[in-house]
Parts: C-alpha cells; structure tokens; sequence
C-alpha cells in the first residue's frame, strides 16, 4: 500500500509543473530556454518586461502550473 502511495505522488509530482528558476535569452518572439522551448511574450510579467533588449539573459521564475514566467533579473557576464 505504502508503494502505490509514493508511486501516485511521484507521478503527481513529475507531471505538475512546479515552481522553477530557468535562464533564457530575448529573443524576438519571447524569451529563448532551450533550442525546443520560446516562451511566448504573453506568459511573461514583471517589471523589468519593459526594460529588456534582444539578446539579454535574463533569470526566470516559472510559476507553479506553467503558465507565468517573471523576469528575476537581467544576468550580467
């Protein structure tokens, strides 16, 4: 009983999209994760939306379920 317990868990938590911090850059269309992945300009927030140029890396807060991302900071190199 105490398997299939922790097996629903698990399952629940590999498919709920948990709270995340991820890095992309500007990008035209949105803000560029990987090679696969843009998140479209609709599904960011935060103040610094407005003050983003194309190719910043910026540091990203995914809220919980997927559907908002806010701008942490811009990453200086």
């Amino acid at each position: 009983m105490i398997n299939e317990i922790k097996t629903i868990v698990q399952n629940y938590l590999n498919n709920a999209k948990l709270t995340s911090l991820m890095v992309g850059t500007v990008a035209a269309d949105g803000i560029k994760i990987s090679a696969k992945l843009t998140i479209p300009n609709e599904l960011i927030v935060g103040n610094l939306k407005r003050t983003i140029q194309l190719g910043n890396k910026v540091r990203l807060l995914r809220n919980h379920g997927g559907q908002q991302f806010y701008i942490l900071e811009v990453v200086v190199e």
